[in-house]
């Protein structure tokens, strides 16, 4: 968010020439712009979503394989967290926060058919923010965090259902329908990877399975592309619908093709930005639809692929700052074309071996657009009557701890190697290591990533390099740690914000 005014500080610095004074009202809005927008949430956001996607995975995992004995199965527990985190932002300045995490869940199925999950949360905050708390997290991250019920669905499965009945297991056809409040992951997580209230259903055929989805995004736990839209971190409203085909006739392969439609539910929310002086009227709205097709599965006995390419198109509302309009700085807004594309393809090697060696390979990439000067704001965006090819979405793919960039105008190769170092050994059997290189670039160096970095210059952001170490201590206790560092291109950050970044992350796990 700081980015946007950075940006304004350069751009309304070319105004300079045009008199003292607009030089001086143009200061005057972006230290406005800053105090507005204050930063320090998206990379806790990041280890949650990435916390999310292994629990998510976890769960799909865990129901998948567990057969219903009984007529009616209950069970109820929880875990409790304890997590510490150091963050540099962009200054490389360091916060911290300690964060407490309760989790309460409920299962209970019946008859093979009728599933149900519930869990609650119950997450503090505790921001310390060491002479930063101008640059630090938005004060509405301290404390409590909100909702309490975090997940909570429903299922029912036909084909389940119909074997307690019957005795017979129906292996062609079957349909499963899920509703509630949930985290999904739509395909490979490009488009869609976040908190929804969702109706799903599933209809398998044969070798052909056919999904349809309503999905509204879960207000304050959605983080909205659009960070000068105010309420973005706690009130974000869209709505998403398509649908998604997959073929399951390949042995070894499954490939699908999918379309999914966004409609902001806050387009026609209004703010004014800026100062008293010069006040910036904006105007939000930002309809999305995506068309998408990708495949997973193994190539011989120890590789596993995934791919998914999507294209985006739709419209936007352009930017309403004009640094040509030297009396007020505004123009009026249009309806802008979106075109934009993005990729993701991953490669993993399983060395099959007793520490359960891997090596992933990832490659990540997105279109940007030189028209914006943010990646995916109003205000500060796309001028009018550019067609915006910046690709943005509530997906989510990682792209490491320290720095986090979107999609958005980034070609992000990626390799990792992990493993159980001690396989034998009965107390260090699941003491788990891996490292991970992340390298960054720009595929235009002209046009922004989500990262604040100059619009010019090289193409090379930086790297950054990832440790992780997770120990299953007991079936009780689990111990995990993740470190990163950012190592920047310097000649492409803002003064002050060209040095190394670091991420920390410990946390302790007791499930009960």
């Amino acid at each position: 968010m700081r980015r946007i005014a950075t940006t304004l500080v350069a751009l309304f610095g070319a105004l300079a020439a045009s008199g003292g004074a607009h030089a001086q009202n143009a200061a005057a809005i972006a230290d406005s712009v800053r105090r507005q927008l204050p930063v320090g949430t998206s990379l806790t956001e990041n280890i949650q979503r990435q916390l999310n996607t292994e629990d998510t995975a976890f769960r799909q995992a865990f129901f998948a394989n567990t057969p219903i004995a009984e007529r009616l199965l209950f069970d109820a527990g929880g875990t409790f967290r304890f997590a510490y985190s150091l963050i540099d932002n962009a200054r490389s300045q360091e916060q911290q926060v300690y964060t407490p995490d309760l989790r309460l869940f409920l299962r209970a199925e019946l008859d093979g058919g009728f599933r149900f999950f519930g869990r609650l949360r119950f997450q503090y905050n505790d921001w310390e923010y060491t002479g930063t708390a101008g640059l630090g997290p938005d004060p509405r991250e301290d404390g409590w965090q909100w909702p309490i019920g975090e997940i909570y669905w429903g299922t029912f499965d036909l084909a389940g259902f119909t074997e307690s009945r019957t005795g017979r297991k129906s292996v062609d056809s079957n349909l499963i329908i899920q509703g509630g409040r949930n985290y999904v992951i739509w395909a490979q997580g490009l488009v869609l990877s976040n908190y929804v209230y969702a109706l799903q259903a599933d209809l398998i055929l044969g070798d052909l399975a056919i999904t349809g989805m309503l999905a509204n995004s879960a207000g304050y736990d959605t983080v909205d592309w659009d960070t000068s839209r105010p309420g973005y971190d706690t009130d974000t409203n869209r709505l998403f619908s398509g649908g998604k085909l997959e073929w399951r006739g390949v042995a070894g392969h499954r490939p699908y093709a999918y379309y999914l439609w966004q409609n902001d539910l806050n387009g026609g929310q209004q703010a004014t930005l800026g100062t008293s002086t010069f006040p910036i009227p904006t105007t939000f709205r930002y309809n999305s639809g995506y068309v998408g097709a990708g495949s997973t599965g193994n190539i011989g006995p120890n590789m596993i692929y995934r791919s998914e390419f999507a294209w985006e198109y739709g419209t936007t509302l352009s930017d309403p700052l004009d640094p040509t309009n030297l009396d007020t700085l505004t123009r009026p807004q249009v309806e802008n074309q979106i075109s934009a594309v993005a990729g993701v393809v991953g490669l993993t090697w399983l060395a099959r071996d007793a520490g359960d060696t891997r090596v992933d390979f990832q490659a990540l990439a997105g279109s940007g657009s030189s028209e914006r000067l943010e990646s995916g704001t109003t205000f500060a965006g796309i001028a009018p009557g550019a067609t915006d090819h910046s690709f943005n979405s509530l997906g989510y793919i990682n792209t490491g701890l320290a720095l986090a960039p979107e999609p958005a105008n980034l070609f992000c190769p990626s390799l990792g190697l992990s493993s159980n170092l001690l396989p034998s050994s009965d107390f260090l059997s699941e003491f788990r290591v891996g490292v991970n290189g992340y390298l960054f670039t720009r595929i235009q160096n002209d046009a922004p990533i989500s990262i604040q970095t100059r619009l010019d210059g090289s193409n090379l952001v930086g790297g950054e390099i990832d440790a992780i170490l997770d120990w299953r201590i007991s079936s009780d206790v689990n111990l995990n740690f993740r470190y990163g560092i950012f190592m920047p291109n310097s000649s492409v950050f803002f003064n002050g914000e060209g040095g190394a970044r670091d991420f920390i992350y410990a946390g302790v796990t007791y499930a009960f």
